[in-house]
């Protein structure tokens, strides 16, 4: 099972990281809440998922001895929040996309091939999520660290796609910060010694801002694009 956390991680750090990111999930949760956000049920889930997540790994390392059945709900937790954030996003703006991606068109046929798209990005984080599943061992975890990388990589071009093409400045921007952060960190934390989980935490930090913004933009482009 992929962990999200080490020997050496000071936990007290990672806590706090933690704390951070459930406070900004209350953020993000209020404004995805509002009555023009009906159609978000796929990124408001998700929200909550981040706010488990966020809860969860408050109580794992502020805890000098976590329960094995803690840990372990943690671990499923960190899974999520690392395979699911950017395929949710991008199957959600798919269902929801601006009206100028219809520019062009006004078969409905679209609108069909729009949606295909977005549980298809939707099944990707599935199958991302299967394979660390079964692969758990050691020495399989390189397969599965390439699947999530496909995965992302095909997300990502997703949700540039569909970012361009209704001029949704956000989503393009949280495909470069989410690539980055999928690549770097790892580099990061070994370099400088820093928990993975730490860094990580707070790198959802950012894509929650990006992720409710883009939201807003994609259901009110009219709308003063809040930070």
């Amino acid at each position: 099972m992929y962990t999200m956390d080490g020997d050496y991680a000071p936990l007290a750090a990672t806590g706090i990281a933690h704390m951070i990111l459930a406070a900004m999930t209350g953020w993000s949760l209020k404004h995805l809440g509002r009555p023009q956000m009906y159609d978000s049920s796929l990124i408001y889930t998700m929200m909550w998922c981040l706010m488990l997540y966020s809860l969860l790994g408050m109580i794992r390392f502020s805890h000098p001895y976590p329960h094995q059945m803690l840990r372990a709900m943690y671990d499923r937790a960190a899974l999520i929040a690392r395979v699911c954030p950017l395929p949710i996003l991008t199957a959600q703006l798919y269902l929801t996309p601006h009206p100028s991606a219809y520019i062009f068109s006004n078969d409905q046929s679209l609108y069909v091939y729009y949606n295909s798209l977005a549980y298809t990005f939707f099944m990707s984080a599935i199958v991302a999520y299967i394979a660390y599943s079964f692969f758990t061992e050691l020495n399989q975890r390189h397969i599965a660290n390439r699947i999530l990388t496909g995965v992302l990589m095909l997300n990502a071009m997703g949700l540039s796609l569909i970012g361009c093409q209704t001029g949704n400045y956000w989503a393009s921007g949280l495909v470069v910060s989410f690539m980055s952060k999928h690549f770097m960190l790892p580099i990061l934390a070994e370099r400088y010694r820093l928990p993975y989980a730490l860094l990580y935490t707070y790198g959802l930090i950012f894509y929650e801002v990006f992720a409710v913004n883009a939201m807003l933009d994609a259901h009110a482009s009219y709308s003063k694009v809040i930070i």
